[in-house]
C-alpha cells in the first residue's frame, strides 16, 4: 500500500486543504476506518481503479461514481473498497465545493454528487490525465491545475458564508445562532438558508461537528482513558452530551476510543509523500 499526501497551491487555500493519492494492490474487499473522511469537510474523489462503497448508519449504501464530490457525512458510516484500488482525493473545506464547483446542497443526491452530471468537462479531462501518470508526484500538479482552473470560472458568490464558517472554527463551534444572526445582520431563516445552500448542512449541525472534533482532539492528548475523563476543558456541559454526539458520529460508545484512531488521512502531516496504512 502507498498513500501520499500533498500540498495544494497557495492560491487554492483555504478552499483546498490537501491532496491524497492512494494505491493498493490488495484484491477483494478492503474495510476502511469509518472516520477516514473528516467531519465538516467535503471531498472530490477520482477513482482510477477499484470500487468504493459507503454505507451511512441511517441510509442505504451507495457506490461512488468515478468522479464525484462527497460530503458532508453527518453520521457513522461503513467504508469499503473493492481492490486493487487507485484513488486521487481532494480534501475541501466546508465551502470549498461551492467555491470551486458552484454546487449547493440541492445539487447533491444524498451524500454525493456525480461530477459528470455537472456539465463541467474539466473533471473528466482530469480523470483521463490521472490515468496516464507515471509517478505519484504528478498527481499534485494535475490537481493543482484543475482546481485553479475551476476557481477562476466561478463567481464570488459565497454570501459571507465563508466568513461565518471561519468564525465558527475560530470559536470552536461555541456560537449561538442568535449571535450569528446579529453579527451578520441576517434573520435566522435567511442565515440558515444561505448557510445550508453553501455548506450543505445547517449552521447548528456544523457548529456541533466542530465542538465534537475539538473535544475529541483535546481528549486524544490525554494519557487517561478518555471516556472516564471529565470534559470540562471542552465545549460540552457534561459527559452525557459528549457521549450523545460520539454515538451519532461514530455509532460506538467512547469505550472503543483509542488514541491510534487519530491517524486517519484527515490528520496526517503534509510535509511530503508518505507510505502509511489506513486499513487492515
Amino acid at each position: 500500500m502507498n498513500f501520499h499526501i500533498y500540498h495544494p497551491a497557495d492560491a487554492l487555500r483555504p478552499f483546498v486543504k490537501q491532496y491524497y493519492f492512494w494505491e493498493d494492490n490488495t484484491r477483494g474487499i478492503i474495510q476502511l476506518p469509518q472516520n477516514l473522511f473528516a467531519l465538516g469537510d467535503q471531498y472530490m474523489v477520482f477513482i482510477l481503479e477499484g470500487k468504493a462503497e459507503i454505507k451511512p448508519l441511517n441510509h442505504k449504501a451507495f457506490t461512488l461514481p468515478a468522479t464525484s464530490v462527497l460530503g458532508h457525512i453527518t453520521c457513522a458510516c461503513q467504508l469499503q473498497v473493492q481492490g486493487p484500488v487507485k484513488v486521487a482525493v481532494v480534501q475541501l473545506n466546508a465551502y470549498g465545493c461551492h467555491r470551486l464547483l458552484g454546487l449547493d446542497a440541492a445539487n447533491f443526491t444524498n451524500y454525493y454528487r456525480n461530477l459528470r452530471a455537472t456539465e463541467q468537462p474539466l473533471w473528466d479531462a482530469l480523470l483521463n490525465n490521472l490515468h496516464h501518470i507515471h509517478e505519484p508526484k504528478e498527481v499534485e500538479t494535475l490537481l493543482d491545475e484543475a482546481c485553479l482552473q475551476a476557481l477562476t470560472t466561478q463567481a464570488d458568490n459565497l454570501n459571507a458564508v465563508d466568513d461565518m464558517v471561519d468564525y465558527l472554527l475560530i470559536m470552536q463551534g461555541n456560537v449561538e445562532l442568535q449571535e450569528l444572526s446579529s453579527r451578520y445582520g441576517l434573520s435566522r431563516p435567511t442565515l440558515e438558508r444561505i448557510f445550508s445552500t453553501v455548506v450543505g448542512i445547517p449552521p447548528q449541525l456544523f457548529a456541533r461537528m466542530i465542538r465534537y472534533k475539538t473535544a475529541l482532539s483535546a481528549l486524544r492528548q490525554l494519557n487517561l482513558p478518555e471516556w472516564q475523563t471529565p470534559v470540562t476543558a471542552t465545549a460540552y456541559y457534561n459527559q452525557a452530551m459528549f457521549i450523545h454526539d460520539y454515538l451519532l458520529f461514530n455509532h460506538e460508545t467512547p469505550s472503543y476510543f483509542a488514541p491510534a484512531a487519530a491517524a486517519t488521512i484527515a490528520h496526517m502531516p503534509v510535509t511530503g509523500p508518505h507510505a502509511v496504512a489506513v486499513a487492515s
